[in-house]
Protein backbone atom coordinates (compact mmCIF):
# COMPACT_ATOMS: atom_id res chain seq x y z
CA UNK A 1 0.00 0.00 0.00
CA UNK A 2 3.04 2.64 0.79
CA UNK A 3 4.37 1.58 -2.58
CA UNK A 4 0.99 2.14 -4.48
CA UNK A 5 0.84 5.89 -2.25
CA UNK A 6 4.14 6.76 -2.79
CA UNK A 7 3.75 6.06 -6.97
CA UNK A 8 0.45 8.03 -7.19
CA UNK A 9 2.25 11.07 -5.12
CA UNK A 10 5.39 10.98 -7.34
CA UNK A 11 3.23 10.73 -10.16
CA UNK A 12 0.88 13.83 -9.32
CA UNK A 13 4.13 15.54 -8.69
CA UNK A 14 5.39 14.76 -12.41
CA UNK A 15 2.41 15.63 -13.62
CA UNK A 16 1.77 18.94 -12.19
CA UNK A 17 5.78 20.02 -12.26
CA UNK A 18 5.50 19.21 -16.11
CA UNK A 19 2.34 19.81 -17.93
CA UNK A 20 1.99 21.74 -19.92
CA UNK A 21 4.89 23.93 -19.20
CA UNK A 22 8.10 22.20 -18.24
CA UNK A 23 10.16 23.95 -16.62
CA UNK A 24 10.49 26.69 -13.82
CA UNK A 25 11.77 29.66 -15.77
CA UNK A 26 8.53 30.94 -16.10
CA UNK A 27 8.00 31.21 -12.23
CA UNK A 28 10.97 34.16 -12.44
CA UNK A 29 8.97 35.50 -15.91
CA UNK A 30 7.49 38.77 -15.84
CA UNK A 31 3.49 38.52 -17.10
CA UNK A 32 4.56 41.07 -19.24
CA UNK A 33 7.09 38.82 -20.95
CA UNK A 34 4.74 36.77 -22.25
CA UNK A 35 3.48 36.99 -25.82
CA UNK A 36 0.90 38.36 -27.06
CA UNK A 37 -1.77 35.87 -29.00
CA UNK A 38 -1.26 37.95 -32.49
CA UNK A 39 2.85 37.07 -31.76
CA UNK A 40 2.22 33.63 -32.10
CA UNK A 41 2.43 32.70 -35.03
CA UNK A 42 1.65 29.50 -37.00
CA UNK A 43 4.95 28.22 -36.72
CA UNK A 44 5.86 28.51 -33.43
CA UNK A 45 2.33 26.82 -32.50
CA UNK A 46 3.11 23.42 -34.71
CA UNK A 47 6.10 23.30 -32.63
CA UNK A 48 4.42 23.40 -29.79
CA UNK A 49 1.87 20.84 -31.08
CA UNK A 50 5.07 18.41 -31.65
CA UNK A 51 6.41 19.22 -28.49
CA UNK A 52 3.37 19.03 -26.33
CA UNK A 53 2.35 15.64 -28.35
CA UNK A 54 5.84 13.91 -27.39
CA UNK A 55 5.96 15.30 -23.64
CA UNK A 56 2.19 14.20 -23.61
CA UNK A 57 3.73 10.76 -25.03
CA UNK A 58 6.49 10.60 -22.28
CA UNK A 59 4.15 11.61 -19.42
CA UNK A 60 2.61 8.57 -20.24
CA UNK A 61 5.48 6.26 -20.41
CA UNK A 62 6.65 7.82 -16.96
CA UNK A 63 3.46 7.09 -15.34
CA UNK A 64 3.57 3.52 -16.19
CA UNK A 65 7.41 3.30 -15.14
CA UNK A 66 6.02 5.13 -11.99
CA UNK A 67 3.48 2.15 -11.17
CA UNK A 68 5.88 -0.54 -10.86
CA UNK A 69 8.71 1.62 -8.69
CA UNK A 70 9.85 -0.36 -5.46
CA UNK A 71 11.17 2.59 -3.72
CA UNK A 72 12.07 6.56 -3.63
CA UNK A 73 15.64 6.33 -5.54
CA UNK A 74 13.63 4.99 -8.67
CA UNK A 75 11.08 7.07 -8.59
CA UNK A 76 13.40 9.72 -8.35
CA UNK A 77 15.54 8.67 -11.13
CA UNK A 78 12.18 7.45 -13.65
CA UNK A 79 10.85 11.93 -12.53
CA UNK A 80 14.56 13.32 -13.34
CA UNK A 81 15.07 11.14 -16.62
CA UNK A 82 11.05 12.35 -17.56
CA UNK A 83 11.80 15.58 -17.31
CA UNK A 84 15.09 15.53 -19.22
CA UNK A 85 13.61 13.75 -21.99
CA UNK A 86 10.53 16.63 -22.26
CA UNK A 87 12.86 19.29 -22.49
CA UNK A 88 14.86 17.51 -25.23
CA UNK A 89 11.60 17.17 -26.69
CA UNK A 90 11.47 20.88 -26.96
CA UNK A 91 14.27 21.84 -27.83
CA UNK A 92 14.02 19.25 -30.92
CA UNK A 93 10.68 20.98 -31.87
CA UNK A 94 12.91 23.95 -32.51
CA UNK A 95 10.93 25.97 -29.28
CA UNK A 96 13.48 27.43 -26.38
CA UNK A 97 11.73 26.23 -23.09
CA UNK A 98 11.38 29.19 -22.17
CA UNK A 99 8.92 30.36 -25.78
CA UNK A 100 7.50 26.69 -24.54
CA UNK A 101 6.43 28.11 -21.57
CA UNK A 102 5.28 31.65 -22.93
CA UNK A 103 2.76 29.99 -25.32
CA UNK A 104 1.79 27.14 -22.94
CA UNK A 105 0.84 30.14 -20.40
CA UNK A 106 -0.60 32.12 -22.91
CA UNK A 107 -2.94 29.07 -24.29
CA UNK A 108 -4.35 28.57 -20.35
CA UNK A 109 -6.06 32.35 -20.92
CA UNK A 110 -6.62 32.43 -24.94
CA UNK A 111 -9.38 30.45 -26.50
CA UNK A 112 -8.85 31.53 -29.34
CA UNK A 113 -4.99 30.64 -29.27
CA UNK A 114 -6.83 27.10 -27.56
CA UNK A 115 -8.79 26.54 -31.05
CA UNK A 116 -5.87 27.49 -33.08
CA UNK A 117 -3.70 24.78 -31.65
CA UNK A 118 -6.75 22.63 -31.90
CA UNK A 119 -6.73 22.90 -35.09
CA UNK A 120 -2.92 21.61 -36.10
CA UNK A 121 -3.31 18.58 -33.91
Amino acid sequence: MKKTLTASALLSALLLATAPAIAQTDAAMPPAAAQPAASIDDAQLEKFATALNKISQLQEEAMAKLGQVENQEQAQVIQQEANESMVDAVTESGLSVEDYNQIANQLQTDPALQQRLEALR
